[in-house]
Protein backbone atom coordinates (compact mmCIF):
# COMPACT_ATOMS: atom_id res chain seq x y z
CA UNK A 1 0.00 0.00 0.00
CA UNK A 2 2.62 2.23 0.81
CA UNK A 3 4.46 1.83 -2.67
CA UNK A 4 1.23 2.44 -4.46
CA UNK A 5 1.08 5.66 -2.33
CA UNK A 6 4.71 6.80 -3.38
CA UNK A 7 4.07 5.85 -7.01
CA UNK A 8 1.04 7.61 -7.23
CA UNK A 9 2.44 10.74 -5.35
CA UNK A 10 5.54 10.69 -7.30
CA UNK A 11 3.47 10.53 -10.53
CA UNK A 12 1.27 13.49 -9.53
CA UNK A 13 4.16 15.80 -9.21
CA UNK A 14 3.79 15.65 -13.69
CA UNK A 15 0.49 16.96 -13.12
CA UNK A 16 -0.87 20.40 -12.69
CA UNK A 17 -4.55 18.99 -11.72
CA UNK A 18 -4.47 17.10 -7.88
CA UNK A 19 -6.71 13.89 -7.85
CA UNK A 20 -9.92 14.38 -5.33
CA UNK A 21 -9.09 12.11 -2.81
CA UNK A 22 -5.74 13.88 -2.18
CA UNK A 23 -7.11 17.52 -1.64
CA UNK A 24 -9.60 15.92 1.22
CA UNK A 25 -6.23 14.61 3.45
CA UNK A 26 -7.09 15.04 6.88
CA UNK A 27 -4.70 17.77 8.67
CA UNK A 28 -1.84 15.26 10.28
CA UNK A 29 -1.00 17.62 13.38
CA UNK A 30 -4.07 19.40 15.39
CA UNK A 31 -4.45 23.31 13.76
CA UNK A 32 -2.98 22.39 10.56
CA UNK A 33 -4.86 23.75 7.90
CA UNK A 34 -5.57 22.20 4.47
CA UNK A 35 -4.75 23.81 1.14
CA UNK A 36 -4.87 22.64 -2.74
CA UNK A 37 -2.07 19.85 -2.50
CA UNK A 38 1.34 20.35 -4.17
CA UNK A 39 3.77 17.92 -4.48
CA UNK A 40 7.67 17.51 -5.24
CA UNK A 41 9.88 14.90 -5.86
CA UNK A 42 13.68 14.32 -4.37
CA UNK A 43 15.96 14.39 -7.03
CA UNK A 44 17.65 10.99 -5.50
CA UNK A 45 14.17 9.74 -5.43
CA UNK A 46 14.23 8.98 -1.54
CA UNK A 47 11.22 10.68 -0.91
CA UNK A 48 8.40 12.60 -2.29
CA UNK A 49 6.87 15.45 0.05
CA UNK A 50 3.24 16.50 -0.07
CA UNK A 51 2.70 20.15 1.10
CA UNK A 52 -0.40 20.41 3.30
CA UNK A 53 0.18 24.21 4.36
CA UNK A 54 2.57 26.61 1.81
CA UNK A 55 5.18 28.67 3.45
CA UNK A 56 5.44 32.51 3.02
CA UNK A 57 8.26 34.29 2.02
CA UNK A 58 11.20 33.45 -0.69
CA UNK A 59 14.22 32.01 1.77
CA UNK A 60 14.63 28.52 2.25
CA UNK A 61 17.27 27.02 5.16
CA UNK A 62 20.47 25.82 3.85
CA UNK A 63 23.77 23.98 5.34
CA UNK A 64 24.30 25.35 8.67
CA UNK A 65 21.08 27.32 9.16
CA UNK A 66 19.70 27.10 12.60
CA UNK A 67 16.31 25.47 11.94
CA UNK A 68 13.13 25.07 14.63
CA UNK A 69 10.95 22.48 13.14
CA UNK A 70 8.39 20.22 14.46
CA UNK A 71 8.76 16.25 13.36
CA UNK A 72 6.01 14.07 14.01
CA UNK A 73 6.04 10.27 13.67
CA UNK A 74 3.15 7.59 13.90
CA UNK A 75 2.63 5.32 15.07
CA UNK A 76 5.72 6.63 17.66
CA UNK A 77 6.30 3.57 19.47
CA UNK A 78 7.52 1.75 16.89
CA UNK A 79 10.10 4.40 15.70
CA UNK A 80 13.60 4.18 17.58
CA UNK A 81 14.45 7.90 17.56
CA UNK A 82 17.90 7.46 19.81
CA UNK A 83 19.12 5.27 16.46
CA UNK A 84 17.52 7.12 13.82
CA UNK A 85 16.69 10.79 14.73
CA UNK A 86 18.43 12.30 18.00
CA UNK A 87 17.00 15.32 17.83
CA UNK A 88 13.26 14.04 18.84
CA UNK A 89 10.41 13.41 17.52
CA UNK A 90 6.43 14.87 18.39
CA UNK A 91 7.82 17.73 19.39
CA UNK A 92 9.64 21.19 18.12
CA UNK A 93 13.27 20.86 17.69
CA UNK A 94 16.12 22.38 17.24
CA UNK A 95 18.65 21.39 14.60
CA UNK A 96 21.35 22.66 12.43
CA UNK A 97 21.30 21.24 8.58
CA UNK A 98 24.11 19.35 7.76
CA UNK A 99 24.33 17.83 11.40
CA UNK A 100 21.89 14.67 11.04
CA UNK A 101 24.28 11.96 10.71
CA UNK A 102 21.65 9.00 9.93
CA UNK A 103 19.94 8.15 6.72
CA UNK A 104 16.78 9.28 8.63
CA UNK A 105 18.20 12.96 9.83
CA UNK A 106 19.19 13.36 6.17
CA UNK A 107 15.84 12.67 4.60
CA UNK A 108 14.13 15.40 6.92
CA UNK A 109 17.48 17.50 6.27
CA UNK A 110 16.60 17.67 2.66
CA UNK A 111 12.96 18.20 3.05
CA UNK A 112 13.73 20.63 5.56
CA UNK A 113 16.25 22.98 3.18
CA UNK A 114 12.88 22.84 0.37
CA UNK A 115 10.58 24.62 2.82
CA UNK A 116 9.97 27.81 3.14
CA UNK A 117 8.90 29.60 6.61
CA UNK A 118 5.52 27.87 8.33
CA UNK A 119 5.35 25.40 5.36
CA UNK A 120 3.44 22.00 6.76
CA UNK A 121 4.33 18.61 4.58
CA UNK A 122 3.46 15.04 4.72
CA UNK A 123 6.71 12.83 3.44
CA UNK A 124 6.65 9.70 1.93
CA UNK A 125 9.31 7.59 1.93
CA UNK A 126 10.31 5.32 -1.20
CA UNK A 127 9.63 1.48 -0.85
CA UNK A 128 12.02 -0.02 1.31
CA UNK A 129 12.93 2.77 3.65
CA UNK A 130 10.01 2.59 5.93
CA UNK A 131 11.56 -0.70 6.47
CA UNK A 132 14.90 0.54 7.48
CA UNK A 133 13.28 3.13 9.65
CA UNK A 134 10.56 1.27 11.78
CA UNK A 135 8.94 -2.61 11.88
CA UNK A 136 5.16 -1.04 11.43
CA UNK A 137 6.01 -0.98 7.40
CA UNK A 138 3.32 0.84 5.48
CA UNK A 139 1.98 2.57 8.66
CA UNK A 140 4.69 4.80 9.61
CA UNK A 141 3.04 8.24 8.69
CA UNK A 142 6.12 11.01 8.41
CA UNK A 143 5.07 14.67 8.52
CA UNK A 144 7.43 17.93 9.15
CA UNK A 145 6.41 21.97 9.95
CA UNK A 146 9.45 24.83 9.31
CA UNK A 147 8.87 26.83 12.49
CA UNK A 148 11.73 28.68 12.87
CA UNK A 149 15.39 29.59 10.80
CA UNK A 150 18.15 31.85 10.93
CA UNK A 151 19.93 31.88 7.20
CA UNK A 152 23.42 30.19 7.04
CA UNK A 153 25.89 32.10 4.55
CA UNK A 154 26.78 30.10 1.29
CA UNK A 155 30.23 28.00 1.14
CA UNK A 156 31.74 30.62 -1.89
CA UNK A 157 30.96 33.62 0.72
CA UNK A 158 33.62 31.48 2.95
CA UNK A 159 37.59 32.58 2.91
CA UNK A 160 39.71 30.06 2.94
CA UNK A 161 40.33 29.62 6.60
CA UNK A 162 36.75 29.27 7.58
CA UNK A 163 36.48 26.33 5.13
CA UNK A 164 39.18 24.79 5.90
CA UNK A 165 38.13 24.81 10.14
CA UNK A 166 34.70 23.42 8.58
CA UNK A 167 36.49 21.10 6.77
CA UNK A 168 38.57 20.22 9.37
CA UNK A 169 35.38 19.96 11.85
CA UNK A 170 34.18 17.13 9.34
CA UNK A 171 37.19 15.33 9.23
CA UNK A 172 36.88 14.63 13.27
CA UNK A 173 33.15 14.51 13.10
CA UNK A 174 34.06 11.11 10.25
CA UNK A 175 36.42 9.99 12.64
CA UNK A 176 34.09 9.57 15.24
CA UNK A 177 31.27 8.12 13.30
CA UNK A 178 33.52 5.48 11.85
CA UNK A 179 34.99 4.37 15.14
CA UNK A 180 31.21 4.27 16.79
CA UNK A 181 30.34 2.05 13.54
CA UNK A 182 28.22 4.68 12.22
CA UNK A 183 29.50 4.11 8.66
CA UNK A 184 26.89 6.33 6.78
CA UNK A 185 27.42 9.56 9.14
CA UNK A 186 31.49 8.44 8.36
CA UNK A 187 30.96 8.44 4.70
CA UNK A 188 28.88 11.99 4.85
CA UNK A 189 31.07 14.05 6.64
CA UNK A 190 34.23 12.91 5.11
CA UNK A 191 32.30 13.54 1.60
CA UNK A 192 31.43 16.88 3.30
CA UNK A 193 34.94 17.55 3.84
CA UNK A 194 36.57 16.59 0.85
CA UNK A 195 34.04 19.12 -1.55
CA UNK A 196 34.86 22.12 0.86
CA UNK A 197 38.79 21.52 0.16
CA UNK A 198 38.21 20.97 -3.37
CA UNK A 199 36.60 24.54 -3.40
CA UNK A 200 39.75 25.96 -1.80
CA UNK A 201 42.45 24.07 -4.52
CA UNK A 202 43.69 27.34 -5.59
CA UNK A 203 43.33 29.31 -2.54
CA UNK A 204 45.59 27.57 -0.14
CA UNK A 205 48.94 29.20 1.02
CA UNK A 206 52.33 28.36 0.05
CA UNK A 207 52.78 27.21 3.73
CA UNK A 208 49.99 24.69 3.91
CA UNK A 209 50.20 23.40 0.73
CA UNK A 210 51.94 20.02 2.22
CA UNK A 211 48.87 19.65 5.24
CA UNK A 212 46.28 20.18 2.82
CA UNK A 213 47.42 17.41 0.79
CA UNK A 214 47.93 15.08 3.78
CA UNK A 215 44.37 16.17 4.70
CA UNK A 216 42.82 15.20 1.09
CA UNK A 217 44.57 12.07 1.19
CA UNK A 218 43.52 11.01 4.24
CA UNK A 219 40.05 11.83 3.57
CA UNK A 220 40.03 9.95 0.35
CA UNK A 221 41.33 6.74 2.44
CA UNK A 222 39.06 7.22 5.66
CA UNK A 223 36.07 7.24 2.45
CA UNK A 224 37.29 4.54 1.11
CA UNK A 225 37.26 2.49 4.07
CA UNK A 226 33.81 2.92 4.25
CA UNK A 227 32.87 2.17 1.27
CA UNK A 228 34.73 -1.04 1.47
CA UNK A 229 32.62 -1.96 4.63
CA UNK A 230 29.39 -1.01 2.50
CA UNK A 231 30.43 -3.00 -0.51
CA UNK A 232 30.72 -0.20 -2.72
CA UNK A 233 33.98 -1.25 -4.54
CA UNK A 234 34.21 0.63 -7.63
CA UNK A 235 33.30 4.26 -5.27
CA UNK A 236 36.45 2.57 -3.35
CA UNK A 237 39.00 2.06 -6.68
CA UNK A 238 38.06 5.69 -7.09
CA UNK A 239 38.70 7.31 -3.70
CA UNK A 240 41.98 5.22 -3.29
CA UNK A 241 43.56 6.26 -6.92
CA UNK A 242 42.61 9.89 -5.91
CA UNK A 243 44.79 9.42 -2.40
CA UNK A 244 47.38 7.61 -4.49
CA UNK A 245 47.53 10.25 -6.95
CA UNK A 246 48.75 12.42 -3.75
CA UNK A 247 51.12 9.50 -2.50
CA UNK A 248 51.74 6.65 -4.35
CA UNK A 249 52.95 4.78 -1.49
CA UNK A 250 50.01 5.00 0.61
CA UNK A 251 50.30 1.25 1.92
CA UNK A 252 46.71 1.47 2.86
CA UNK A 253 45.10 2.31 -0.36
CA UNK A 254 47.13 0.27 -2.14
CA UNK A 255 45.82 -2.78 -0.28
CA UNK A 256 42.21 -1.46 -0.45
CA UNK A 257 42.45 -1.11 -4.13
CA UNK A 258 43.37 -4.54 -4.43
CA UNK A 259 40.52 -5.70 -1.86
CA UNK A 260 37.98 -3.61 -4.50
CA UNK A 261 39.39 -4.81 -7.50
CA UNK A 262 39.43 -8.46 -6.71
CA UNK A 263 35.95 -8.30 -5.60
CA UNK A 264 34.89 -7.41 -8.76
CA UNK A 265 37.21 -9.48 -10.35
CA UNK A 266 39.48 -7.00 -11.63
CA UNK A 267 42.23 -9.84 -10.46
CA UNK A 268 45.27 -8.90 -12.36
CA UNK A 269 44.73 -5.32 -10.65
CA UNK A 270 44.21 -6.26 -7.63
CA UNK A 271 47.76 -8.67 -7.49
CA UNK A 272 49.07 -5.76 -8.77
CA UNK A 273 48.51 -3.63 -6.07
CA UNK A 274 49.07 -5.93 -3.47
CA UNK A 275 52.37 -6.80 -5.12
CA UNK A 276 53.29 -3.22 -4.84
CA UNK A 277 52.18 -3.38 -1.36
CA UNK A 278 54.77 -6.35 -0.56
CA UNK A 279 56.99 -3.83 -2.28
CA UNK A 280 56.56 -1.18 0.22
CA UNK A 281 56.15 -3.63 3.32
CA UNK A 282 57.86 -6.51 2.12
CA UNK A 283 56.84 -8.05 6.05
CA UNK A 284 52.81 -7.31 5.17
CA UNK A 285 50.97 -10.83 6.19
CA UNK A 286 47.54 -9.71 4.72
CA UNK A 287 48.98 -8.40 1.25
CA UNK A 288 51.47 -12.16 1.17
CA UNK A 289 48.10 -14.25 2.18
CA UNK A 290 45.55 -12.36 -0.52
CA UNK A 291 48.36 -13.05 -3.09
CA UNK A 292 48.65 -16.88 -2.07
CA UNK A 293 44.95 -16.71 -2.38
CA UNK A 294 44.58 -15.59 -5.70
CA UNK A 295 47.31 -17.55 -7.04
CA UNK A 296 45.84 -20.12 -6.07
CA UNK A 297 42.92 -19.72 -7.13
CA UNK A 298 44.33 -19.02 -10.57
CA UNK A 299 45.98 -22.56 -10.54
CA UNK A 300 42.58 -24.15 -10.02
CA UNK A 301 41.37 -22.12 -12.60
CA UNK A 302 44.10 -23.35 -14.83
CA UNK A 303 44.35 -26.55 -13.84
CA UNK A 304 39.91 -26.68 -14.61
CA UNK A 305 40.40 -25.57 -18.30
CA UNK A 306 43.61 -27.81 -18.75
CA UNK A 307 41.03 -30.81 -18.23
CA UNK A 308 38.35 -29.11 -20.33
CA UNK A 309 40.86 -28.33 -23.11
CA UNK A 310 42.32 -32.08 -22.97
CA UNK A 311 38.53 -33.68 -23.68
CA UNK A 312 38.53 -32.18 -27.27
CA UNK A 313 41.78 -33.97 -28.35
CA UNK A 314 40.42 -37.04 -27.26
Amino acid sequence: MAANQFSETLEATNHRDEPEEARNLKPPIKGWTNPELCTWACPDGSFVKKILQRGSGLDRPKEGSKCRVYVEVEPSCNFEAETHFQNGINQSVEMILGESDTQFGEIIEKCVETMLLGEQCEVLLAPGLMEMFTDCGNELRLNVKLEEFTLNCDSWQMGFEEKWQVAMYNKAKGNEHFKSGNLFGAARRYAKSLRLLVTVKYDVPLEKGEEYDRARRALYSNLAACQIKQKQFRNVIQNCSKALEIDPDSVKCLYRRGQAYASIHEFDKARDDWKSVLILEPGNTAAAQQLRVLNEQFKAQNEKMGKAMSKLFI
